[in-house]
């Protein structure tokens, strides 16, 4: 049972496994220059991980252009979570643009987790070194219906995330996470499905980091059916956000779950449909803990407020433009029906399907005090005709107002539906991309930056062409509307010298852990535990505290195994790390 929720819980745990062969080349089908073609599960007579060996065993004079290549329609499931030893390309071999690619023998290599008699595990990478993936299908569960929490988790500071042209799919969290510093993110030509595999309004999302990050690129990607929270930055600010010529189609949480701390951050040339559903209001508050706007306000596609003292104070620089931007009237009437049914004992309740909350709209108006704060020109009262979207604006809509009227009830407990039209297996993700988001508005195909469809130009592969030749040149624009952008951050997000929270130990932990930290200075302290769900557990500290160390310890005796957050606050400042009971 301990080995079973060891593989549930502790993702940055590399498993150790049973080796099949001792040597690298009984993992590699081919050899070409200094590419490795990896065996999948059906060459190694149906057993998994041949990946995870050829990326742990390949150590030795490995050319500094190494390439690992996976075939079209292989198998390529995880028993181990394997662990980057150096700057790592893994490339599927059809590099056909996923969206574009109607040969049905020609499916990406799946990447997913797998089940075995020591355990579970779910998928993942752990990467300590630049990361660069292509043309690959992520599964973040395993064949019997399991989902996991993360799949790429970053492990060191001032590394590189690249995805690109990979279609990923099924999480109950996030499919990428990092507690180290200055990761850049580019997610490009990506297409996100599924993100709804926990009984939550929260989870199911792309991206959340727990410390400040470099940059986040994303560029033509498409996300559809999403029930949680798509990209957390919470109060952790990057030296620069990018979001450019992106499709959103029913998505039920807030897009960018941002405390509005962000200070160089595009959001151009995107096509948001029914996104940011999910009302608020401040009974959430006590269990959407660390992830709600710090006045209780409404977080629409943007949203900015005052940066704490513990920040630089930058100039604050903000673009959105050429955006679409649509709700289904049908969700027009969630925030009524709430507050007519005095859901969670209110009848406030506050309607996120908003650009700007008014805190947001006072500071973009405040041209004196916010110069780069700029709301350009979008389109509020049309919807792309997409060529073929299949049901995702029919019944598909009429799921998701059911899912976001449940959920946010606190005492609902319900999952947004698979969306499936083609593959009935749990594991294989629907081959060929069975929906067309192309579209021929006349308004809209030269509606985005020097006359581009506006969304993902993947739909568009003859304008995608055009697009990429002046692709350096729309990026300059983007960049002089924006202002001079900042290219490092001297402070860390929440702390001032001394200020320090230590990871517990030991961790995982069973029953019992040791948390330590330091204050600088003398004052009103507080140390609270909280479980996934951001549900407060106990309150270890809340008393005025001296300067110096100290050391509290922790008892779980009483509650279920599982990952655990601890949050220390004192005089605005705050510190959030994340803990494992193991029993």
């Amino acid at each position: 049972m301990k080995i079973f929720l060891l593989y549930i819980m502790v993702f940055t745990l590399t498993a150790t496994g049973s080796v099949l062969s001792q040597t690298l080349d009984d993992y590699i089908f081919q050899v070409k220059n200094d590419t490795l073609v990896v065996k999948d599960y059906y060459d190694m007579e149906n057993q998994p991980n041949s990946l995870y060996w050829v990326l742990t065993l390949d150590k030795d004079n490995v050319p500094a252009g190494r390439v690992y290549e996976l075939k079209s329609n292989g198998y390529y499931p995880l028993k181990d979570i394997p662990t980057t030893l150096r700057n790592t390309i893994i490339v599927g071999e059809d590099n056909r643009i996923l969206v574009n690619n109607n040969d049905a023998g020609s499916a990406p290599p799946l990447i997913c987790g797998w089940e075995s008699v020591i355990g579970f595990n779910f998928g993942g990478i752990n990467f300590k070194h630049n990361l660069t993936i292509k043309n690959c299908n992520i599964v973040l569960a395993n064949e019997s219906g399991d989902v996991g929490w993360v799949f790429f988790d970053g492990q060191a500071d001032n590394v590189k995330l690249t995805l690109q042209n990979c279609l990923l799919e099924r999480t109950i969290w996030v499919f990428m996470s990092t507690q180290s510093k200055n990761i850049s993110w580019h997610l490009k030509d990506c297409y996100f499905v599924n993100m709804s595999g926990h009984h939550h309004r929260r989870s199911d999302g792309v991206f959340h980091v727990f410390a400040p990050q470099d940059t986040l690129l994303v560029e033509n990607c498409t996300h559809i059916m999403a029930s949680g929270y798509l990209y957390r930055f919470l109060q952790y600010p990057f030296k620069r956000i990018i979001f450019n010529h992106n499709t959103f189609i029913n998505c039920a949480g807030v897009i960018f779950q941002d405390f509005g701390y962000q200070s160089a951050f595009s959001t151009t040339n995107n096509i948001f449909v029914n996104c940011n559903v999910q009302p608020y209001c401040d009974v959430l508050a006590s269990q959407d803990v660390f992830e709600f706007d710090p006045d209780t306000l409404a977080i629409g596609l943007v949203n900015t407020h005052n940066l704490p003292d513990s920040l630089e104070p930058l100039d604050r620089k903000y673009l959105f433009e050429n955006n679409v931007i649509y709700w289904d009237p049908r969700l027009g009437d969630i925030v009524s029906t709430l507050n007519e049914n005095n859901v969670n004992g209110v009848n406030d309740w506050i309607d996120q399907m908003v650009i700007m909350n008014e805190r947001t709209q006072t500071m973009f108006e405040d041209d004196e005090t916010y110069p780069y704060l700029t709301l350009g020109g979008n389109y509020t009262d049309i919807i792309p005709d997409f060529t073929d979207p299949k049901n995702l604006l029919a019944d598909q809509v009429d799921s998701l107002r059911t899912f976001v009227i449940a959920t946010v009830d606190t005492s609902g407990w319900v999952a947004l539906p698979t969306w499936r039209l083609v593959s009935t297996d749990f594991i294989r993700s629907d081959w060929p991309i069975p929906v067309d988001l192309s579209y021929d508005n006349a308004e809209l195909s030269t509606g985005a930056t020097n006359d581009f469809p506006v969304g993902d130009l993947n739909w568009f592969p003859d304008k995608k062409i055009q697009w990429y030749a002046q692709r350096e040149a729309e990026y300059d624009s983007i960049e002089q509307q924006l202002g001079p952008i900042r290219v490092s951050i001297e402070k860390d997000v929440n702390l001032i010298e001394g200020f320090k929270l230590q990871q517990n130990y030991p961790n995982p932990f069973n029953s019992n852990t040791n948390i330590s930290y330091h204050l600088s200075a003398t004052g009103e302290v507080t140390l609270k535990v909280y479980d996934i769900l951001g549900r407060e557990v106990t309150s270890l500290v809340n008393e005025k505290q001296h300067a110096g160390t100290h050391l509290v310890q922790f008892d779980g005796s009483s509650l279920a195994s599982g990952i655990y957050f601890y949050r220390l606050r004192m005089k605005g400042l705050e510190k959030v790390r994340k803990m494992f009971l193991l029993k």
